[in-house]
């Protein structure tokens, strides 16, 4: 069994008590694998704890913004505690799978640029991947999209890059850090799926 760190979305519920959660479909998405998932909420683990774990790969998972485009409590939590972790996994050079929001806090910490868009939530985008990644030949996939803000700029270490038709970045991949950034989102529904679940299960070692 592997284990897998996966971060958190913090949220008030209608009590304005702070929370955690992970979408359901993720633990759908590996059921077939030999993962246990273990998420990570407030009061990040220290690296000893966190070491303890013995944590095969990060999943810097989906929800909340970057605290410098939405400066909430939630947001500031959120990207407080996903940068101990992040910079723990980048240290330990352990495989980092970061999903859009997950993304846009990485770019967040590496000062990139991240504006505003439109007609980017519940829609699908064709991307064409040209060059091959972990070896494998993607060609053109079609990807599900819940986004509102969305990436423009990265630093150099990310050597491959892919773009929608509208220059805002889809898919990064950092072979310096084993960094891995997707904008869509794997766990959902994409209509090019099996060739996502290659992407995704080469990056963090999966069979």
């Amino acid at each position: 069994m592997k284990n897998i760190l996966i971060t958190q979305k913090a949220y008030k519920n209608k009590h304005g008590s702070l929370n955690w959660s992970i979408e359901n479909n993720w633990y759908e998405y590996f059921k077939s694998k030999k993962i246990n998932l273990i998420p990570l909420g407030k009061g990040a683990l220290s690296e000893k704890e966190l070491s303890c774990l013995k944590p095969k790969a990060l999943i810097m998972s989906g929800g909340n913004s970057p605290y410098k485009i939405e400066k909430n409590n939630e947001n500031f939590i959120r990207e407080k505690n996903d940068k101990i972790i992040f910079r723990f996994a980048t240290k330990k050079k352990i495989p980092i799978l970061a999903i859009c929001g997950g993304f846009q806090r990485i770019a967040s910490f590496y000062k990139s640029k991240i504006i505003k868009i439109n007609n980017h939530v519940k829609k699908f985008h064709l991307i064409n991947v040209e060059k091959k990644i972990f070896n494998i030949k993607i060609g053109n996939i079609k990807i599900n999209s819940y986004h509102n803000y969305a990436i423009k700029k990265l630093p150099k270490h990310f050597n491959k890059i892919v773009k929608c038709k509208d220059n805002s970045i889809e898919m990064a991949y950092s072979k310096d850090y084993n960094i891995l950034c997707l904008m869509f989102h794997p766990e959902r529904f994409n209509p090019s799926q099996n060739k996502i679940n290659k992407i995704v299960f080469s990056h963090l070692k999966i069979k």
